[in-house]
């Protein structure tokens, strides 16, 4: 029974990996070059096909996960994580170099960072997620939000990159992957870490930097300082991400419960009854 076990484990991780491949294949060539000639066009469509072949997998195989296709949960939990999440993408729109890009782009701009967020979030939160979830949820967050770092080494393919960079950006995604997951199941519902996901690509479309091809970045660091280079980030997501799934669990501070009771968020005889 155990090498039975341990067999279909590891067919589940090949699988996941296979997934993992077919899906940067889909971003990669889907649709082609035929919508080139409007901006984002192409991409837009490469993760809404991305979301929609994925949602179907997570809807056929009735993973777990497809509880969390719906509106938020109306709970005081869901405003806390709300309002964590806020801090995180009005941090990231107020650090990016604005410019501005015009309506019509902006609007395709927009666009896309949704898509974007759809794409990523219902394969790596709906659909690894769910796929793991049966090892428990803490496997399930962990291995799906590394992988949703291993993934974007995809962007250093085809050019001279810096090692230390790549690591940065595995790190920081697989952190932010972990919040994202701790945001969907605060809340119960994926829209929220779709949405959060799109508002912190912000620097993508509006950031002045973001059309300059960068190529290798000859980070001059040692070796100890570029191993901790991600850590402040990591340890933020991760830690918010914790202590977001410790309120879920029922575990609220004290001075939690005197905010929701000030802003009326709950009823002051759940006050009591604690």
């Amino acid at each position: 029974m155990v090498m039975v076990a341990g067999m279909r484990n590891l067919r589940l991780g090949v699988s996941l990996i296979g997934f993992s491949i077919f899906s940067l294949l889909i971003l990669r060539y889907v649709p082609g070059t035929w919508l080139s000639g409007f901006d984002y066009a192409n991409s837009t469509v490469s993760y809404i096909v991305l979301a929609a072949v994925y949602f179907c997998g997570v809807y056929l195989l009735g993973l777990q996960s497809l509880e969390y296709f719906r509106l938020p949960r109306m709970h005081y939990k869901t405003g806390i994580a709300v309002l964590v999440g806020s801090y995180f993408v009005i941090s990231e729109i107020v650090s990016s170099d604005n410019v501005n890009r015009g309506v019509l782009l902006s609007v395709r701009g927009v666009i896309f960072l949704l898509a974007i967020g759809l794409g990523e979030e219902i394969f790596s939160r709906g659909f690894v997620f769910g796929a793991l979830h049966r090892f428990g949820q803490f496997t399930a967050i962990f291995i799906s939000s590394f992988m949703f770092g291993l993934m974007h080494l995809n962007l250093y393919t085809g050019k001279e990159w810096d090692p230390w960079e790549a690591y940065w950006h595995v790190m920081n995604t697989f952190s932010f992957g972990v919040f994202a997951c701790a945001l969907m199941i605060v809340t119960r519902s994926i829209w929220i870490a779709v949405v959060f996901h799109a508002l912190c690509d912000w620097s993508i479309i509006f950031d002045k930097a973001s059309g300059i091809e960068s190529g290798r970045q000859d980070w001059d660091v040692n070796f100890w300082e570029g191993l901790t280079v991600p850590f402040v980030n990591t340890s933020v997501f991760i830690g918010c991400a914790l202590v977001l799934l410790w309120i879920d669990r029922g575990n609220v501070p004290a001075w939690v419960w005197r905010v929701a009771l000030k802003w009326k968020l709950i009823d002051p005889e759940l006050s009591l009854q604690r």
